[in-house]
């Protein structure tokens, strides 16, 4: 071989070693919350709901594999709250028994609704007194853990009245419900549904907000959120709401009616953020947790689908849809 055919050999060589450098560079996590890392990790987000859903409808009674996905929604984001709060009011160190006894007070409904909602998938049968059973001991319980925690200063009680309270409607009201949609018949339906209109939603509230979002919507809670990203978040929201529920639900629901349901679900989505916004903004941190690269903790991807669920669930049970 010729010295001439040696260099362009390794020319050719540095050339692909290159190419795909750039190719890893690409689909590889920069671990800054860039832009480049929210949008891979909706990637492997939309990858990994496929995939379930392929199985889900694959097998015989793959409704379960939704309630399984929004079980771990519900148990995860439980745990990101109880690690956020169970801490000591002076060195903020995380406490473990502490932790551990508020995460299963959080928990105890979605872990009974878990239950309920795979007897319904699989036999048809649902109980809600079960549910209503989870949610009052759940409250009990938070209520004498507030008692406990302020028993010697006013400032305690508060601290973890605040807390607590927020929290305890969107993992212990609201998870639920989002189990209990994914039981029901057209649950997989339903669940990419509302993830296509809480996702939509919040792209276009952060696209927009970012590019010429002027007016901030509530600055004490989240100093980044605009009103035009809102109400863009709002418009295209519903629009995924009706082109999405022709393509999902058929014509179980009406124009109308399909718009009513979209728009309840968009504002419960972003009041379910700025609620969750609240949360991080009195504990002082920018995630609840750091499980989505460049989306935080589980809460925050997917608050607004557990603040929707439950406007969701009643609404179409009230349409009777469900």
């Amino acid at each position: 071989m010729s010295s001439r055919d040696e260099i362009e050999g390794s020319e050719r060589l540095k050339s692909r070693s290159t190419v795909s450098s750039s190719l890893i560079s690409a689909f590889r996590f920069d671990g800054t919350g860039s832009t480049k890392d929210r949008l891979l990790t909706a990637l492997v987000v939309l990858a990994v709901c496929v995939a379930l859903t392929f199985i889900a409808v694959r097998i015989p009674g793959g409704s379960v594999v939704g309630v399984a996905f929004a079980a771990l929604v519900a148990w995860m984001s439980a745990f990101e709250v109880a690690r956020l709060f169970a801490r000591n009011p002076v060195t903020l160190a995380y406490e473990k028994v502490s932790g551990s006894i508020h995460f299963m007070a959080l928990s105890l409904p979605s872990l009974v609704t878990t239950c309920v909602a795979v007897r319904y998938a699989l036999t048809g049968i649902i109980n809600y007194r079960e549910l209503f059973v989870g949610i009052v001991i759940s409250a009990h319980a938070l209520m004498a853990l507030h008692v406990v925690a302020g028993r010697a200063r006013l400032e305690d009680a508060t601290r973890h009245g605040k807390s607590y309270a927020p929290a305890f409607l969107l993992v212990t009201v609201g998870a639920p419900q989002l189990i209990l949609i994914a039981s029901t018949p057209i649950g997989i339906h339903l669940l990419w549904w509302l993830l296509a209109v809480v996702a939509l939603n919040d792209a276009a509230a952060y696209f927009v907000g970012c590019s010429i979002g002027r007016h901030k919507l509530a600055p004490a809670l989240s100093p980044n959120k605009s009103v035009e990203g809102s109400i863009a978040g709002l418009v295209v929201g519903i629009a995924a709401g009706l082109s999405f529920g022709y393509l999902l639900l058929g014509d179980l629901m009406g124009t109308w009616q399909l718009l009513t349901v979209s728009l309840l679900v968009v504002l419960s989505a972003q009041a379910a953020d700025l609620s969750k916004s609240y949360l991080k903004r009195i504990r002082g941190v920018k995630d609840t947790g750091a499980f989505f690269p460049g989306h935080g903790g589980v809460l925050d991807r997917f608050d607004g689908l557990i603040g929707a669920a439950p406007i969701a669930f009643v609404t179409l049970l009230l349409l009777g849809v469900l």
